[in-house]
């Protein structure tokens, strides 16, 4: 009889509580659609505040240029620009290069692998390029950066003035190294100003 009676205690408070939690829910269903009468769903605009990062991989290494003959850069005279890189201790099964610049104002007359070691693959996106590496199959000694030369470009400059060269993200695509444990790091990167005269 004693077990009956708690059971009752025990639904009446279940009952009281769930009874609770109903108006709770009224009231504040109530409130909201005083706020918005016409029955119309609100629709929030969200902006970003940063720009988004990539992926979170860590920061290792370093990609950056070096300009043959930075004396003589003229409008209509060709110009070799080289990239370094240094991959810490890692060794490298691969690496991606993003280069940006102003492609009305220079003509890319080449890219060339300064590393046999590396098959490249070169890919167009309009205001920027995209090259892949990777290692050769036929090479199986560790491939390690250290302030290495791994690319040269030759441009023909079309225009006079100050241009900027990058390394930077561009839109979804950031330079990279790969190691053999297929493990992504992302390496400093920076930029070149050249005037052309």
């Amino acid at each position: 009889m004693e077990q009956t009676n708690h059971s009752k205690l025990m639904l009446a408070i279940l009952a009281f509580v769930l009874l609770g939690a109903s108006i709770t829910g009224y009231v504040v269903l109530q409130k909201v659609q005083t706020k918005n009468p016409s029955g119309e769903a609100t629709q929030l605009t969200v902006s970003p505040t940063a720009a988004p990062t990539l992926i979170p991989y860590p920061t290792k290494g370093s990609f950056y240029f070096k300009v043959r003959g930075t004396e003589a850069l003229q409008s209509g005279k060709a110009f070799v620009i080289d990239i370094y890189a240094t991959s810490s201790k890692d060794t490298v099964a691969g690496y991606d290069v993003v280069l940006a610049y102003d492609m009305q104002a220079f003509e890319r007359q080449s890219i060339q692998t300064v590393m046999q070691a590396f098959r490249i693959f070169t890919y167009n996106r309009g205001n920027h390029v995209s090259i892949s590496a990777t290692k050769n199959m036929q090479v199986s000694e560790p491939v390690r950066f250290n302030e290495t030369p791994i690319l040269s470009f030759t441009f023909l400059p079309k225009q006079k003035g100050t241009f900027t060269f990058s390394l930077k993200p561009q839109g979804n695509e950031s330079s990279k190294l790969v190691n053999e444990s297929a493990e992504v790091t992302y390496p400093e990167v920076s930029d070149i100003r050249l005037e052309i005269k």
